[in-house]
């Protein structure tokens, strides 16, 4: 039997933390492959949550300017998205022992279900993939003036031959990570006049007209619609790439196990950062960037190859809600999706 309880988000607590703008006390759904209590997280638990990674975006710009070769653009993807040496963390991440399934709020099972349900729906394809109860965001959100859950909402936009799109004032604005990443083919990049769909591109209601004059710039990349996953309760702390709590990381945990599975082996995927519409419209972008950037540089911890990942901020470019909507409705906004790359 399914009830509603509210669990503490104990690490944000515990480190002065505070929750994505606006995020109310979080809430769960339970069903009996799941827990409601979390313990306090250790204070190694706690330190995973910080982000310590502080980059030089300058110094980061000139070297991803500078690449003269894939392995100049390789070295550059690594420096941004690893924390060491891609092999030192492939065999660290081997030996490394995965938090208990309490701290994160989570029951084995719980992550079992997770990573078979991702190992299958990031294949693609057109089989019904089953989502198991553990798998249902456990963020429960009410429509203030009627008291009803809200349905979530998603409205990614593609285009031709499904390439997704996300675009930027002038060449220094897009993350070095993309930059390289263009190097190796991984995606493109074009000034808007160049793109064949640039006068099919959806119109955001706050995004300034910089963003799509002709002399632009557009990154793309195409992904298969089918593989898609969106999750709304990875939560960080406000302004910040630290993770709210010890669930949230503990997510990501999962999405890196499954890409490892040998079902995913031989695929790449892009992991995107969407943000809720209030702000500013640019530093929404960065930011969404930023925390994709992240959840990438944790996944390549556990194990997955910088080479299969791609992190990407969207901002508020997608938010189904406007900035006037009730914050509780806005949060579904701020969420993670991931996409199999074709």
């Amino acid at each position: 039997m399914k009830t509603i309880a509210t669990i503490a988000i104990s690490a944000l607590l515990m480190q002065g933390l505070t929750l994505a703008q606006g995020s109310d006390p979080v809430t769960t759904k339970t069903t009996t492959s799941e827990i409601t209590v979390t313990t306090d997280p250790s204070a190694e638990t706690r330190a995973l949550l910080l982000d310590n990674q502080q980059r030089d975006r300058l110094a980061d710009i000139e070297a991803a300017l500078r690449i003269k070769s894939e392995a100049d653009a390789q070295s550059v993807v690594d420096s941004i998205l690893s924390k060491a040496h891609a092999a030192t963390l492939i065999s660290e991440s081997k030996a490394r022992t995965r938090m208990r399934a309490e701290e994160a709020g989570r029951t084995q099972m719980a992550r079992d279900e997770s990573i078979a349900f991702l190992s299958q729906k990031l294949r693609g394809g057109e089989t019904v993939v089953q989502v198991p109860d553990s798998f249902h965001s456990r963020v429960v959100v009410q429509d203030p003036a009627t008291g009803e859950e809200v349905v979530r909402v998603s409205q990614p936009r593609y285009y031709q031959d499904n390439t997704r799109v996300v675009t930027y004032r002038t060449m220094n604005d897009i993350p070095p990570v993309l930059i390289a990443s263009s190097r190796m083919n991984r995606v493109t990049i074009k000034k808007v006049a160049e793109i064949p769909f640039a006068t099919e591109l959806a119109a955001v209601e706050r995004r300034p007209v910089e963003f799509i004059k002709p002399e632009a710039y557009a990154v793309t990349y195409s992904v298969d619609p089918t593989s898609q996953i969106s999750r709304d309760d990875i939560l960080f702390a406000q302004g910040s790439t630290a993770f709210a709590d010890a669930y949230s990381y503990d997510l990501v945990v999962d999405l890196a196990i499954a890409i490892n599975s040998p079902e995913l082996a031989n695929d790449r995927f892009v992991i995107e950062g969407h943000a809720s519409a209030e702000g500013d419209y640019a530093e929404n972008l960065a930011l969404s960037q930023a925390r994709a950037e992240r959840i990438v540089r944790e996944m390549v911890s556990a194990g997955v190859s910088t080479s299969r990942l791609l992190p990407v901020g969207y901002g508020e470019n997608e938010a189904a809600y406007p900035a006037n909507a009730a914050e509780s409705i806005r949060a579904t906004d701020r969420r993670v999706s991931v996409y199999r790359l074709k």
